[in-house]
């Protein structure tokens, strides 16, 4: 109890600091080289998932600053809060929510190292098809290995509008999961220029 008033606390003291430049129906910035309709979104300050879409309501923990979160749907314009799904379940308020940057170097499939980390919530399949069977979700920030072709460029497959991007599975999640899966690196028709992978730091 102690601790989730603390935690209620702080939680409007940043909210509170944040907002004094807010208006009241604040819409997330939008920057020209994303998708409106991408669920990905990263966290402007040190921010809370709320319980129910109040600040009111009992705070389920607090995010640190530029940290991603997948949407459950496209907020309307004028919500104060949006339900999100990861990384986990709750609302947020939509006032701290900028859209995730886009990684120019990831559009494509790219020579380099194998490792890559997930930059969004994506469905690990068995094929490189939407119908492939389904292997796990991976979360945002999880480390994987790709797998390699000759000249170290990164093997992929184009299916269905998407380019797929075959994983390591054994590299990746040893102990595990062994064999190869396959993730849609990049929707081709609705987010062309974004990419699902990004370079481990």
């Amino acid at each position: 109890m102690e601790f989730q008033k603390l935690l209620y606390i702080f939680t409007l003291v940043k909210i509170a600091t944040f907002a004094l430049g807010i208006p009241v129906f604040a819409q997330i910035a939008q920057t020209p080289s994303n998708s409106s309709q991408s669920s990905c979104r990263a966290t402007k300050v040190d921010t809370a998932i709320f319980k129910e879409p109040s600040t009111s309501s009992s705070a389920i923990r607090i995010l640190p600053a530029k940290t991603n979160i997948a949407l459950a749907y496209i907020p309307a314009s004028g919500d104060r809060f949006v339900r999100i799904k990861s990384p986990t379940s709750g609302f947020i308020q939509t006032a701290v929510l900028r859209f995730c940057q886009a990684n120019n170097n990831m559009s494509k499939p790219t020579i380099g190292s194998a490792c890559r980390q997930i930059v969004q919530p994506v469905t690990l399949r068995g094929q490189p098809s939407i119908k492939g069977a389904f292997i796990t979700t991976l979360n945002s920030n999880t480390i994987v290995f790709v797998n390699l072709v000759t000249g170290n460029i990164v093997k992929s497959y184009k299916s269905e509008n998407y380019i797929w991007v075959e994983i390591d599975l054994a590299r990746s999640f040893p102990g595990e999961l062994s064999g190869n899966g396959w993730i849609a690196n990049t929707d081709l028709v609705n987010t062309p220029g974004l990419s699902n992978l990004a370079y481990c730091s």
